[in-house]
């Protein structure tokens, strides 16, 4: 890779899924000590000065954007003045920002997957926090990819996904929200198609902008939990598939914080780089195995 990429976030899970494909096509990214604590603003004009990078690649909060169900005030409060002053920094020097975004900077109401041409309507405090970043990226950096994800499913204990398994493996019975419908996106696919964006912008592409990812197939949260049923019987954690009673997806938890429609449309992204989506479905055995 020609570009010098600083990365930060290595250690998270999705940082690590990065680092393991790209050393497969030998590509290096610049690395930092991460601070045990919080992200500090205050270091992000140092390591820029220090290692010179072209890029920034940030998924410093990846666990927070996308596996805590609510985020703390305090959690929301580091995000903000560290994403901040990281795009300042970046800004000022003309260097290329790579950011993810989620669905919560949408309300769901919209009966069609949402497309990079839909105003951000966010919900909940998240929400408000990621479309606030979001814009203030768009407006700021000349030279940024925003690239934004619905569902993502990882191996952290208190991600989206354990979450279900936790509730499948309970009992005869759970109750799901119906009318929850989104496009699940394993890990190392997420990390597919964020390395596939860095490299064809490595390649000189001016292809800058905000871009959605979406998996080759859209899926209710029902019908995902009994795609993942049917995976925890075969692996032996469960002898039979439990019933599933369908409740309103207003009576959730998850109302206050997810959009009920988190269908994208990934066509953009398809178009201008050639990342072809691929099904969720080939990756579960991988995931539950991970647990």
């Amino acid at each position: 890779m020609r570009m010098r990429v600083l990365l930060l976030g290595k250690t998270s899970l999705l940082g690590q899924a990065v680092v393991a494909q790209a050393a497969l096509e030998d590509i290096e990214f610049l690395l930092v000590d991460e601070p045990p604590g919080s992200w500090e603003p205050a270091q992000v004009a140092g390591w820029l000065d220090a290692l010179l990078p072209d890029a920034v690649l940030d998924l410093s909060f990846y666990h927070q954007q996308f596996q805590v169900l609510d985020p703390t005030p305090e959690g929301l409060a580091a995000e903000r003045v560290f994403a901040r002053e990281l795009v300042t920094q970046c800004a000022g020097r003309d260097l290329l920002l790579y950011r993810l975004s989620s669905t919560r900077v949408f309300d769901g109401v919209k009966e069609q997957p949402y497309t990079e041409k839909d105003p951000l309507t966010p919900i909940g405090a998240h929400g408000s926090l990621q479309a606030e970043l979001d814009q203030l990226l768009e407006a700021q950096c000349r030279r940024h990819l925003l690239l934004r994800f619905s569902w993502v499913l990882d191996s952290s204990p208190e991600g989206m996904l354990q979450r279900l398994v936790s509730q499948l493996l309970v009992g005869d019975s759970v109750s799901l929200a119906e009318e929850w419908r989104g496009t699940p996106t394993p890990l190392e696919d997420m990390a597919r198609v964020v390395l596939a964006g860095l490299k064809q912008l490595d390649c000189g592409s001016e292809l800058y902008g905000c871009y959605h990812y979406a998996s080759a197939e859209a899926a209710s949260w029902i019908s995902f939990a009994r795609t993942l049923a049917q995976e925890l019987v075969m692996d032996g954690q469960i002898e039979r598939e439990p019933v599933i009673e369908p409740v309103p997806f207003d009576s959730q938890p998850a109302a206050a914080l997810e959009p009920r429609n988190a269908v994208l449309s990934g066509r953009r992204l398809l178009y201008a780089f050639g990342i072809k989506p691929r099904t969720w479905r080939v990756s579960l055995t991988g995931l539950l195995g991970s647990h």
